[in-house]
């Protein structure tokens, strides 16, 4: 990576329901993947977009089966991925709401663009709707007649709507993937989206306002509303200044977006269409996160009774916790199951009897012994060799935005000193002061990198560890669960 300003972020989820463990998961990764990189070019050259989709017949069906007004209705759901947010150790630069008159704004213009380039036109269409995916679905797609993300059977449909000429950039999206393969991640799913390219046609961008009275207006139409795809979409450049500050837009746009598995059409395909319309860059990397499972491995659903709830999580283990199995124990791009017995052993394992018990032994050895830690000039420099194997590796890892292989990488290093510290007794009689002097700072200087690195993933916990560090203070910093 070596983009001198980074813009970071995630998709936006619909305000229907309660944050769910997929939401916590492409926050958490997000919020890593900027702290890593603030760190690296400086705060003010990272910008971490975060926010909620209020738009769409699902959010509108939602509140009237509440039978609360709409507006009260989005507010109060998005200020629950904000509560969620602050509970997670979450630090956005920027919260969107595509209800904001901003985003209006900005979405119509986008809308302007893509008519002006002659890539949208009108026409009556029959089709199979699935409100789950709000979009249409062909007969191909489905599975035993139902909707294969959402297991419903999908409603036939009828409306005169404008459609976006997508089938006219296939050629284009394809020459787009195949000189940048690199551009998706994980890269297995490469095919699927070439696939998925090679079968695109034309897709429907508004809906009939009678049918959905809460929506974006579309220009010099008041009958019809955006689409919620088409409106969420495009707040991707929106929110760096396009329509508005182009300047902006040109220093921070492309960007790099974090998406689940059931978005790659949207995200992959139907955006990068709209881009090359809109006359804007592609999206500099496509980071598909795999699907959080329950724990016997089967997808979470409401039905089922197996869905996951962050804040029942948090209140069982806290946040951080919760937080640090999510980036750690859950694979970043391939579907894992969420198991609560694998996070208590990781979680003691790795932080408790790994890192923690590393801090606690090098604190009580200086304190006991009035050694003087945190003192690089005494680091031996075959040590430092040594570390910095792990340092190269554990870099490697975050500048690829695999955070999860980072977090091994950084239990290696931790496991490494442990080890170190073992094999060399610094509590021994026979050695000597300046030997004990050598071995501690030796230490200290690990402990500060192990610290340094986690910081991303478990900012709280990695700020107590580095304030003890620095004050050799001994304290217990994870206690076994």
């Amino acid at each position: 990576m070596d983009r001198k300003k980074l813009f970071i972020t995630t998709t936006l989820p619909y305000v229907n329901a309660e944050p769910h463990i997929g939401h916590a998961l492409e926050f958490v990764q997000a919020d890593t993947i900027a702290r890593y990189f603030r760190e690296k070019l400086g705060k003010e050259n990272v910008f971490f977009n975060i926010g909620t989709d209020e738009h769409g017949l699902k959010v509108y069906t939602t509140a009237q089966r509440e039978n609360m007004d709409i507006r009260a209705f989005v507010d109060k759901y998005s200020q629950r991925f904000r509560d969620f947010c602050k509970l997670f150790f979450v630090e956005y630069d920027y919260f969107y709401r595509t209800s904001s008159t901003d985003h209006h704004k900005a979405a119509q213009e986008f809308w302007k663009r893509c008519e002006a380039k002659g890539d949208i036109y009108k026409k009556k269409y029959s089709g199979l709707y699935c409100l789950g995916c709000e979009r249409f679905i062909t007969e191909k797609e489905l599975v035993d007649g139902k909707c294969p993300d959402h297991g419903i059977v999908p409603e036939l449909k009828e409306e005169e709507n404008y459609f976006f000429r997508l089938s006219k950039y296939r050629e284009h999206l394809l020459d787009w993937i195949n000189s940048n393969p690199g551009v998706l991640k994980p890269k297995q799913k490469l095919e699927e989206l070439r696939a998925i390219i090679k079968d695109i046609e034309d897709v429907s961008i508004s809906r009939q306002r009678k049918n959905l009275p809460w929506g974006i207006e579309v220009p010099n139409d008041p009958e019809q509303v955006l689409y919620v795809w088409f409106d969420a979409l495009t707040n991707y450049v929106n929110v760096v200044g396009f329509g508005s500050d182009e300047k902006k837009l040109k220093e921070w746009w492309p960007g790099i977006q974090l998406f689940g598995p059931d978005n790659l059409r949207f995200q992959a395909v139907i955006w990068q269409g709209m881009l090359i319309s809109a006359g804007l860059e592609h999206t500099l990397r496509l980071l598909e996160h795999g699907m959080v499972l329950s724990s016997d491995g089967t997808k979470m659903s409401k039905t089922k009774g197996n869905v996951i709830s962050p804040f029942e999580q948090e209140k069982k283990y806290s946040a951080e916790i919760v937080r640090f199995y999510l980036l750690t124990g859950i694979l970043t791009y391939a579907d894992s199951a969420y198991k609560e017995d694998d996070l208590v052993n990781m979680y003691n394992s790795r932080l408790v009897n790994n890192f923690g018990n590393l801090l606690h032994r090098v604190l009580h050895l200086s304190n006991r012994y009035s050694v003087e830690i945190n003192n690089e000039s005494t680091v031996e420099e075959d040590f430092k060799q040594s570390v910095s194997k792990y340092v190269r590796e554990i870099e490697g890892y975050y500048n690829d935005y695999e955070i999860a292989y980072a977090g091994e990488s950084i239990d290696r290093l931790a496991d490494w000193g442990n080890k170190y510290i073992t094999e060399r007794e610094p509590w021994g009689s026979k050695v000597s002061a300046k030997e004990r002097e050598n071995i501690l700072n030796n230490l200290s200087y690990l402990l500060q990198l192990v610290i340094h690195f986690y910081t991303p993933i478990i900012p709280s916990s990695s700020e107590l560890a580095k304030k003890a560090l620095y004050d050799r203070e001994n304290i217990i910093l994870f206690k076994k669960i």
